[in-house]
């Protein structure tokens, strides 16, 4: 009887020990009848009907192209590296493509969701291709927005997603605060914090704020594209364009980003006071922003904020001001900014600034003036990869040591300057992280 009772004990311990298979479940807003998830023709008809008690951390749900009603509301957690997917088919996906049983080639194209509401852990919304998931941000008083949270959350991820409007191109009348991702949510006691958010190969333009990163450590943004922040509202106390507001937000990563066409503020730090801030700002092309405005690329706002550490990036026609401060606010030591092109554009003097290239003089021990356009592979075309080297920059750790398209740098023994290391010789691009919205 004892060995009969070690051995049940045995088997239930190894059955324990074995990995779960992970589900995949199916959203399809044609599907003919509201059924389960567990098929393409059994799928739930809309975001909103996912059944989020059914899943479980390694689960994917796949949804079909086409116009939903509802919103991604997340209500269940995955785990640390076995996130629950919510993802955009794709006819090569392994898991959502021509391989499932039912596939139609009209379930790849894509899904417009009316919005993104996170309160869950571990969950990633991948749009699979360049503005895969798409959303429209309504002009609307208070202060709407496209993704915003709902709980303190951690390991979320956020890919390849589009938030349009309110604006386009032009600036327009804002009629509230739009926010493309709002990342503040108070729950009636203190702000929920965001932690390990991570927002990739996204495009977000057109609204008043862009990002509002409140209240999270350790926030990734990369290879995303912002645009078209701007208000045309004569007095309005309501819009206050930036395309990024950040409050008691440490650790942040900002890398390989494109900004472009914006009016007032690129990162406004801290704009409440008694804020704690840091950030990295490396490999990004701040680019053209909307004629006739006072564009900032970082302004330190209420207190001593930072450290921030500002790393070849490229500033292009900024009119106004790059590194700025307002009402009261101060960088905080140890912000220190290196290897930066400034064409056109004011130098980063708030910053311990050097190995800067300037087409004026940079004022620097160590930096470069070049005035040549021919510096720039297409400078009229908006086209600022190296056209020629901009050797002896300051060599940097990891990693700081990949550039915008995913090139190692110093591999012909210099650092270039600027968001590019030229490409030549034994430099061979190897672009895995590079950017799938071109600028304009």
């Amino acid at each position: 009887m004892m060995k009969f009772t070690r051995l049940i004990c045995f088997v239930w311990a190894a059955t324990a020990a074995m990995p779960l298979f992970a589900a995949t479940k199916f959203v399809n807003h044609s599907a003919a009848t509201t059924g389960n998830g567990t098929s393409w023709a059994s799928a739930w008809p809309d975001v909103s009907s996912i059944n989020w008690s059914s899943l479980a951390a390694g689960d994917v749900v796949c949804v079909a192209g086409g116009t939903y009603s509802g919103s991604i509301v997340t209500a269940a957690s995955g785990a640390s590296g076995k996130p629950i997917t919510i993802r955009r088919a794709t006819a090569a996906d392994a898991t959502c493509g021509s391989a499932t049983a039912g596939w139609n080639a009209a379930y790849d194209s894509q899904v417009v969701v009316a919005g993104i509401r996170l309160g869950s852990n571990y969950v990633t919304i991948d749009g699979a291709v360049a503005n895969g998931i798409s959303m429209n941000l309504a002009n609307s008083s208070g202060s709407p927005s496209s993704i915003g949270v709902s709980a303190p959350t951690a390991g979320v991820i956020l890919r390849y997603i589009e938030v349009a409007g309110p604006c386009g191109t032009t600036a327009c009348n804002q009629n509230g605060d739009a926010r493309s991702i709002d990342l503040n949510h108070w729950n009636g006691s203190s702000y929920d914090l965001q932690a390990n958010l991570t927002v990739q190969y996204s495009n977000l333009h057109g609204a008043c704020t862009i990002l509002w990163a409140a209240h999270s450590s350790n926030l990734i943004i990369e290879h995303t594209r912002f645009a078209d922040s701007a208000d045309s509202t004569p007095g309005n106390p309501n819009c206050h364009p930036n395309v990024i507001a950040e409050q008691d937000s440490t650790n942040a990563t900002f890398r390989y980003n494109e900004v472009t066409n914006w009016q007032v503020e690129g990162i406004m730090a801290c704009p409440n006071g008694g804020c704690n801030s840091s950030w990295a700002i490396y490999g990004n092309v701040w680019h053209d922003p909307m004629g006739g405005s006072y564009p900032r690329v970082l302004e330190s706002q209420s207190n001593s904020n930072g450290p921030y550490l500002v790393y070849n990036n490229d500033f292009i026609n900024i009119s106004f001001a790059t590194m700025n401060t307002a009402n009261g606010g101060s960088f905080a030591a140890g912000s220190i900014g290196r290897n930066n092109i400034y064409w056109n554009s004011p130098t980063g003097s708030m910053l311990q600034s050097d190995y800067d290239l300037c087409n004026t003089a940079c004022d620097e021990a160590n930096g470069q003036t070049y005035t040549d356009t021919g510096l720039f592979a297409g400078y009229s075309g908006h086209n600022y990869q190296l056209a020629r080297a901009t050797d002896a920059g300051q060599t940097l750790p990891a990693p700081y040591n990949i550039d915008y398209n995913g090139v190692t740098r110093g591999l012909d023994g210099g650092w270039d300057r600027g968001a590019y290391e030229f490409s030549s010789g034994g430099k061979q691009p190897n672009p895995p992280t590079s950017l799938t919205a071109s600028p304009q």
